[in-house]
Order: structure tokens, then sequence, then C-alpha cells
């Protein structure tokens, strides 16, 4: 009995994977879950056997994608957690939970951050993973809520937020957007120009080679040598040019011209940038 109750145990966490990527990814191969939890082809078939049958065929094969691929009308059959599918899309990877007594002795120091509603996110995250379109509610700092359609390419974490980068039909530029402050957003199966795709987007190809030193003032510079692994006083980091801004807040880093800013905040400053 226990064994069974193991193995309809280690079916669901799988028919969950199922589900999951179907929601987030817009399609799941067998491979994937061959892949992620070492089973042979024959529990793989099993298992999506069993997803369909729980769920109503949720799921349609795809012949051109060699996938299984959401129906029009699908919806999760499992709920899951919204930090699992941002690991899923943004890293490919998955946390495995250990025994409290492993970890009971590492402490946090916990940020408060927006939880994003999966519901919401999963559409685009959708359009990042198969490169289709997408209808946004967004809401700016600059103008406020508005409706866009944009072509996510990429998903990015910095920090404790994620932003997606994309192209943007309203002003026809390549734009990064903060994924909190997508209010609602739709799937659209559009096959995107070729200007619209992750190769015409020069800021994210283009990278640039930053070199940081400690910012003025420190009386004990070399303890940030220790803290950065700064190397004869400093450190140079290739960054993709789209991102720079966003690199420099997540790591409290002076730009170019600010060398006055208070080093306890801002402990490196850019000396040069190069590309």
């Amino acid at each position: 009995m226990a064994n069974n109750s193991l193995k309809e145990e280690r079916q669901l966490e799988r028919l969950k994977y199922i589900d999951l990527c179907a929601l987030v990814l817009g399609g799941v191969q067998r491979k994937m879950l061959m892949d992620r939890f070492d089973v042979s082809g024959v529990y793989a078939t099993k298992d999506f056997a069993q997803y369909q049958s729980e769920s109503g065929d949720r799921l349609k094969y795809d012949n051109s994608l060699k996938q299984y691929i959401p129906v029009d009308w699908f919806s999760p059959l499992y709920e899951h957690n919204t930090d699992d599918a941002l690991m899923l899309i943004s890293k490919g990877v998955q946390y495995v939970k250990c025994e409290p007594v492993l970890y009971e002795r590492f402490h946090e120091n916990e940020v408060p951050k927006v939880e994003l509603d999966l519901a919401i996110v999963a559409p685009v995250l959708r359009a990042t993973y198969r490169v289709k379109k997408a209808e946004i509610e967004y809401i700016s700092r600059s103008s406020g809520k508005s409706k866009r359609l944009i072509i996510p390419h990429s998903v990015v974490t910095v920090g404790n937020f994620y932003y997606l980068r994309a192209f943007d039909h309203k002003s026809g530029e390549f734009r990064n957007f903060k994924l909190n402050r997508i209010t609602g957003s739709d799937f659209f199966d559009y096959q995107p120009e070729p200007k619209m795709m992750i190769e015409a987007d020069t800021e994210w190809q283009s990278r640039l080679l930053v070199t940081l030193t400690a910012s003025d003032g420190h009386k004990y510079p070399e303890a940030l040598e220790t803290d950065y692994g700064l190397v004869n006083g400093e450190l140079t980091v290739s960054v993709r040019k789209a991102m720079l801004h966003y690199f420099l807040m997540d790591w409290n880093i002076a730009p170019l011209g600010y060398s006055d800013l208070p080093p306890v905040l801002f402990p490196l400053q850019v000396s040069n940038i190069s590309s």
C-alpha cells in the first residue's frame, strides 16, 4: 500500500508539471517529462493519457510543433505557485524542497515583494516562450494605464523584480516591461515579422564592458575586493546594453559622472564603459 501511495504521489508531481508547462510555456513534450523526472517513454505516455483523462482532454497534439499544446478553452487543472512558473520560464529550473532540518539555521533578510497573479501573467509568459503576440494592460510611470501589443522575447530577473524584453507595437521599438505592472494579458497565435524578433533587437544583442571600482570615500576600499571580487581594485563585467540601467540599480552602482554619491549606499562606481 505504501509503495502504491508513493507511485501515485510521484505521478501527481508529473501531472502537475504537464499542467504547468501547458499553462506557462504553451506546450509540453514527452521528452520534457522524461528528462525532468528520469522516467521512460512508456511512463511518460501513461502520464499524458492520465492527464487527458482527468482534465477532459485539455491538450491536443500539434504535429508541426511535435508537442502537446493547450486547447482554446484551456484552464489549469491544478493550482500553481507563481514563483515556480517564473523560475521555469526564466531559468528552466524548479526548486526541490528538502527536510526543514537541513536549512533551519539559514535565515534570509526577506525583502517585501509584490505577489504576481499567475492567471494574469501566464498568457504573456506563454507568448514569450513561443515567440508570439500578447496584448497587455500595462501601468507606466510616465503615461499611466494603457493597452499594448507586444512581442516578448525574454524574461529577465533584476533583484526582486521580473522584466519582459519585448517589441512594442505602440512605439515601434524594443522596450523593457516590468511584469508586476501588467494587470491583464491575452495570448495571440501570431507569427511576428523579422523586425520584431530577438535578432533585430540591437540593444539586446550588443554587450558592453563595464569597469567598476570602489566609490570615492571608502576608508578601506580593499574590503570591497572581498565583497565583489575586485582584482587590483577593479572588476570588468559584460552587460547587455538593454539591461545596463537595471544592472546598475541592482548592484547600487554609481553611474559615470556621479562619483559624489554616498559610498555607504553606492559602494561601487563605473570608471569606464566600452563596447
